[in-house]
């Protein structure tokens, strides 16, 4: 089990700014986000120019990447491509699911020219109203996955030839959003089996009901990351005081923290993996609005320091 930081947290400063900051941290595993929202590494630029490619890959010279990931972009995939996502790239759907489409690529041609072992893509969702069923209706969230494999098959096999896993985050603005719907994914699609991964986010999870604990169990060789950051759920009929706050749905009101400043059992779910044998990498995410990115980061990763294995355990011996 290794650590890992999100570049995400850095958005905004330019690629060489962002990796001065996260070599504070000492020797962790990356993951660059190629997001266009981001100004960290050009999408378009990484699948249309291959010097583009030379000049990321020497800032990041002496430094691990992990994962090249895309998430923004990569969303309008499958949608939505209504006026929700025209602050990515405005246009019509078909427009839209291009600009995913050559993003993705992007991301892609990256990570196997830094020899990262993985692209992370957050690919969107066609229709979230098939979370529900219809009276006299047959339409189901298999129906988004059938536009699932329609619409990713390039990208997949595009990472195939490339040597590179291709890792979806579930999120409840993804296609796959929980472990059903994981699990259908992949029964949909043996072709993939070979390639697809998933990146799995307690956190996340846990915002809509799951167990954080469980959350990362009984995935087995599919779970090739792990996203971490804390949890703070809002009780209260009101609307919740302060920054940070969002909604995923009906669930109430939540907000991400850095680790031990909110309610998951962090020290738990690092033993669960370890039950696992999970040897990935956890990546820490800032996603905290009342902290400053540097003392939030190094909170998480003092954290995790502390409970994730420096080497193998000895156990008992006596």
């Amino acid at each position: 089990m290794r650590l890992g930081l999100c570049l995400a947290a850095f958005g905004g400063s330019g690629l060489k700014t962002a990796l001065d900051h996260a070599d504070e941290f000492g020797p962790v595993v990356l993951d660059l986000p190629t997001d266009s929202s981001l100004g960290l590494v050009d999408p378009l630029r990484c699948a249309e120019d291959p010097g583009y490619l030379d000049e990321v890959a020497a800032l990041l010279a002496g430094r691990e990447v992990g994962c090249v990931s895309n998430s923004r972009d990569a969303q309008l995939l499958l949608g939505p491509h209504g006026p929700h996502t025209d602050p990515v790239r405005p246009g019509d759907a078909a427009d839209k699911r291009r600009h995913a489409t050559t993003c993705a690529t992007g991301a892609v041609r990256l990570a196997q020219r830094l020899g990262a072992d993985a692209v992370r893509l957050l690919p969107g969702c066609p229709d979230f109203a098939r979370w529900l069923s219809w009276w006299g209706s047959d339409v189901s969230w298999r129906d988004n996955v059938a536009e699932c494999r329609e619409h990713l098959d390039p990208i997949v096999r595009a990472a195939r030839d490339a040597g590179v896993t291709v890792m979806i985050e579930p999120h409840p603005k993804q296609i796959v959003y929980d472990r059903a719907s994981a699990d259908l994914l992949f029964a949909e699609n043996p072709q993939w089996h070979d390639v697809l991964r998933l990146c799995v986010d307690p956190a996340n999870l846990a915002a809509c009901g799951h167990d954080p604990v469980q959350a990362v169990r009984s995935w087995g060789a599919r779970m090739a990351a792990v996203h971490a950051k804390d949890l703070q759920r809002w009780p209260g009929p009101a609307a919740p005081p302060g920054a940070g706050w969002s909604r995923y749905g009906p669930q109430p009101p939540i907000r991400f923290r850095a680790l031990g400043l909110g309610e998951l059992d962090w020290p738990g779910i690092v033993a669960a993996l370890q039950d696992e044998g999970f040897d990935g990498t956890v990546y820490v995410e800032h996603e905290d609005a009342l902290l400053p990115r540097q003392q939030s980061i190094r909170l998480s990763m003092d954290l995790l320091r502390r409970v994730v294995p420096a080497r193998l355990p000895e156990g008992r011996t006596w």
